[in-house]
C-alpha cells in the first residue's frame, strides 16, 4: 500500500495530538503542585464575640459528635444567624459561609469512603473559621 499526503497529514495531526497531550500534562501536574500551599489569612479586625459566633464554636467543637449531640447546636446556630447584630459589613455572609463548611464536614463524615481531600480542607477551615470568626474563602 502507497501512502498518499492525506496519510501523512492524518500522521501529523496524530503525532500533533500525542505531543500536545504530554505538554499538557506536564503543565498540569506542575500547576497542581504549585497550588497545594493555600493563600495566608489577614484578618483585618478584631475576631467577634457574637452569641451566633459562640453557638458556632459550640456546634464546631461536637462536628465529630453523634447526631444526637450535634444537631442541637447546630439548630441553636441556625436560629442566632438571623440575630446576627452585624449584618451590614459583611459578617454575616462569614457566619453562612463557616456554617457550609460544617455541613460539607458532617456530609463526608457521614459518607462509606469520604474523599480525604475534602475532609482535610473542610477542618482546616472551621478551624479558621472557629480561629478568626471569619470565612477565610472570603
Amino acid at each position: 500500500m502507497r501512502l498518499r499526503p492525506r496519510h501523512y497529514v492524518l500522521i501529523a495531526i496524530i503525532i500533533g495530538i500525542f505531543v500536545f497531550n504530554i505538554v499538557r500534562h506536564r503543565h498540569d501536574r506542575e500547576t497542581a503542585h504549585l497550588n497545594t500551599q493555600p493563600a495566608p489569612i489577614v484578618v483585618t479586625g478584631p475576631r467577634l464575640n457574637t452569641p451566633a459566633w459562640a453557638a458556632f464554636d459550640h456546634a464546631a467543637s461536637l462536628r465529630d459528635a453523634p447526631n444526637t449531640d450535634f444537631q442541637p447546636a447546630l439548630a441553636d446556630l441556625q436560629m442566632l444567624i438571623p440575630l446576627e447584630p452585624n449584618q451590614s459589613d459583611g459578617h454575616i455572609a462569614d457566619i453562612h459561609g463557616c456554617l457550609t463548611w460544617l455541613e460539607f464536614y458532617r456530609q463526608g463524615m457521614a459518607q462509606a469512603t469520604p474523599d480525604p481531600k475534602m475532609k482535610q480542607r473542610s477542618q482546616t477551615h472551621i478551624q479558621n473559621c472557629v480561629k478568626y470568626h471569619l470565612d477565610t474563602t472570603s
